[in-house]
């Protein structure tokens, strides 16, 4: 064997191996995030005594994190808009107090997964899912603001 065909033959070994590895690191990181996550998840009905806990807390913010449109057709009383796909989302929550505790929610819970994932690499720790998003919400029965 010549030494080209050797380098060769180490360069794609090394390769092969380089890409397996970043596959179970990209992996990990993954389901550890995930995991991240799900434990911050909150069903409707605990979401709901977070909030009622949480009455008149200057350092509680509900945030919806979906389009304005579907923020004026229904929403959970006292959340703020913040569009999770608009261009200044970043800015606008950079806006809010990074020790207050924060309860996200969406139409069913994917954006909420992301802005956690955005929020807190801006700093926030204290934040929570409503786990399924509004439409959990609404199928548990929960109040909504009034139009």
């Amino acid at each position: 064997m010549s030494f080209a065909e050797y380098t060769r033959g180490e360069a794609l070994k090394n390769a092969k191996n380089f890409k397996i590895l970043l596959f179970l690191s990209l992996y990990v990181f993954v389901h550890v995030f995930c995991a991240f996550a799900d434990e911050l998840l909150l069903p409707a009905q605990e979401a709901q005594a977070l909030i009622e806990q949480n009455k008149g807390n200057d350092k509680f913010v509900i945030l919806d994190l979906r389009s304005p449109d579907e923020y004026r057709q229904r929403h959970i009383e006292g959340a703020r808009s913040v569009n999770y796909y608009a261009t200044n989302f970043q800015r606008m929550v950079s806006l809010l107090d990074r020790d207050a505790t924060i309860l996200l929610y969406c139409q069913k819970g994917r954006q909420s997964t992301l802005a956690l994932r955005a929020m807190t690499k801006l700093g926030f720790s204290r934040m929570y899912i409503l786990d399924g998003g509004i439409d959990e919400w609404v199928r548990a029965g929960l109040p909504l603001a009034e139009p």
